[in-house]
Parts: structure tokens; C-alpha cells; sequence
């Protein structure tokens, strides 16, 4: 009797185990909202490497807050707009600083590669941006 009790609670666990196990092969729109590593190449900057946080719009369907895109400090949100696997990022100020640009998603939804400026109201920044997965 203790051996299949035994078997049977082995069976139960690997079950439980292999089901809550995120597969990357099951990624989908909704997996871009999580923190992603950024590697960041920006001509006023150089190469920065920081991590940025996507999270659904609370309240509007096909928007995604972006938040410490370029590396502006936690809290402080951009606003992009979800088409398929677009990211476009309309024009907007963020802590004195206005951001515009657009992001590709890579189909097996690991990248996002972003191109965008930031104009501090000094000088206009060019950047390019890959968001990786953790």
C-alpha cells in the first residue's frame, strides 16, 4: 500500500511541477509584460545597460507603460502603443524630456528592438535599444 501511495503522490507532484513550468515555447503577446534587460546604445551616452519594466495599461486595451525606458528612474512611465509585434511610442514628456520612436518584437517574443529620441530640450538623442529577456 505505501508503494502506491507512495507512486501515485510522485505522479501527483511531477504533474504540478511540469504544469507550472512557463515553457518559451508558449510565449505570446502577453509575454512581454515583465522586466526585460536593456543594452541601450545612445549617441549622447554611449552604451547604458539598465532594465525596464512593461506593464498593461490599467485602463486603456493596446497601450503598454514602459517604465525606466532610458533609464529615467523607476516611476517615471512611457506610454507605448501595441499592434501585433509593433511598439510604436507616440511623442511625449516624460520628467522634461520628450521620447518618440517605435519597437519591432521578435516573433518568438525573447527581443524587442526599439530605435527612438529623446530631446531634453538641450539637445536631441538618437538611440538604438534591445530589450532581452530574462
Amino acid at each position: 500500500m505505501k508503494k502506491h501511495l507512495f507512486a501515485l503522490l510522485f505522479m501527483l507532484l511531477s504533474g504540478i511541477i511540469l504544469t507550472s513550468c512557463e515553457s518559451l515555447e508558449d510565449l505570446g503577446p502577453d509575454s512581454i509584460y515583465d522586466t526585460w534587460y536593456c543594452i541601450e546604445m545612445s549617441e549622447v551616452y554611449g552604451q547604458t545597460n539598465y532594465y525596464v519594466d512593461l506593464s498593461k495599461h490599467p485602463s486603456e486595451d493596446g497601450k503598454v507603460i514602459l517604465d525606466n525606458f532610458y533609464n529615467l528612474g523607476l516611476g517615471l512611465e512611457v506610454i507605448a502603443e501595441l499592434s501585433g509585434l509593433y511598439l510604436a511610442i507616440p511623442s511625449q514628456v516624460v520628467d522634461g524630456n520628450t521620447i518618440a520612436g517605435s519597437g519591432s518584437i521578435a516573433t518568438d517574443y525573447k527581443t524587442i528592438n526599439f530605435t527612438y529620441t529623446v530631446d531634453d530640450g538641450g539637445e536631441v538623442d538618437h538611440v538604438t535599444a534591445q530589450f532581452n529577456r530574462l
